[in-house]
């Protein structure tokens, strides 16, 4: 089950039509470098997301998660 944080997010990625950084997934959200960075890495050991010269961007299963929480 992912969490709310988890969710928004793999939201957020979705709403860019490239690689994130971390930067601005961060000034998205009102949490802590270390817990963005611990949620990141939970989403990259689960191939929901990955990185890609330090920015992240949404996996194949990633991008059919989005598809489920869609609809």
């Amino acid at each position: 089950m992912l969490s709310e944080l988890k969710i928004k997010i793999i939201k957020i990625l979705n709403s860019y039509d490239r690689p994130v950084l971390f930067k601005d997934i961060k000034d998205q959200l009102n949490i802590s470098t270390d817990a963005l960075k611990r949620e990141l890495n939970d989403l990259i050991k689960d191939e929901i997301i990955k990185r890609e010269r330090g920015r992240f961007v949404l996996t194949q299963k990633g991008k059919e998660l989005v598809k489920s929480l869609e609809s």
